[in-house]
């Protein structure tokens, strides 16, 4: 079993956006950290055309007939049950990294990774003043959705954010929150995921419950363009990607809103 590797679950639809993100990765990847993506099962055979990568399918880390975001997150979460690694950097197809990145960028030490926890105030500093644009306030629903499973494991305090992707998972955090949570209460993880669908704040809420590990935090890795008009407002002021480069190892460009696969000026 490895320390850590890089892992996507991705699909044919975004096989564009993960051959970018393979290059990338093979561009960057210093320390040689192997990368797993998995792909539903009539996907497997196209992307396994791709270079790099150790292909998987999805039925082989979780079988579901939950809706498409529903399944993504069951796989995703449930990856660590495959046993190839302690901790894995979990990726989206529509991610890059845009510089020089190793496996010192993910662990804090040879056991613990670091973990994704932070307030969102860059995002919600630039949202607070587009609402009418956007038609409602992110905010609410981030806090309201969080608070659910805030008010589950009895934690008060701060509302955290526990993404975006990429993220850094611990199989540990996964495992007591199934031995310790899951199991004791008849429930499965498709059920958490009904009550609340952030499979990011289920696993951050149960490293505060249960303290799997260490808690060593670290702001988002990639920078994140939610909306396209934050991508239009950074092309306007002439932000390149090295500039970008300079706080984040990568980008991600939304594909819900049809971004292009790269940001470009």
């Amino acid at each position: 079993m490895e320390k850590l590797v890089l892992y996507c679950k991705s699909y044919s639809k975004d096989f564009t956006r993960l051959v970018n993100l393979v290059s990338s990765v093979e561009d960057y990847n210093k320390d040689n950290i192997r990368f797993y993506v998995s792909v539903p099962k009539e996907d497997v055979s196209e992307f396994k055309q791709i270079e790099g990568i150790t292909v998987l399918c999805d039925d082989d880390i979780y079988q579901s007939n939950k809706p498409g975001w529903v399944q993504q997150q069951l796989v995703k979460s449930n990856f660590w049950k495959l046993g190839l690694a302690e901790n894995y950097v979990c990726l989206d197809s529509d991610a890059y990294f845009i510089r020089p990145f190793g496996i010192s960028d993910f662990m804090f030490d040879n056991e613990t990774p670091y973990t994704v926890i932070h307030e969102q105030k860059e995002l919600f500093t630039w949202t607070v003043t587009k609402t009418k644009v956007l038609g409602f306030d992110p905010k609410d629903s981030f806090v309201s959705d969080r608070n659910k499973i805030m008010t589950l494991f009895g934690r008060e305090g701060r509302v955290y954010d526990f993404g975006p992707s990429p993220i850094i998972w611990s199989s540990k955090v996964w495992s007591d929150l199934e031995e310790k949570y899951i199991k004791p209460n008849n429930l499965t993880f498709e059920q958490l995921l009904e009550y609340s669908h952030s499979e990011f704040s289920w696993y951050g809420e149960a490293l505060l419950q249960f303290k799997s590990i260490p808690l060593y935090p670290v702001e988002p890795l990639f920078k994140v363009f939610h909306y396209q008009q934050q991508y239009l407002e950074y092309k306007h002021l002439g932000i390149t990607e090295e500039m970008i480069a300079q706080n984040y190892m990568g980008i991600i460009m939304q594909s819900n809103y049809n971004a292009p696969v790269k940001y470009e000026l």
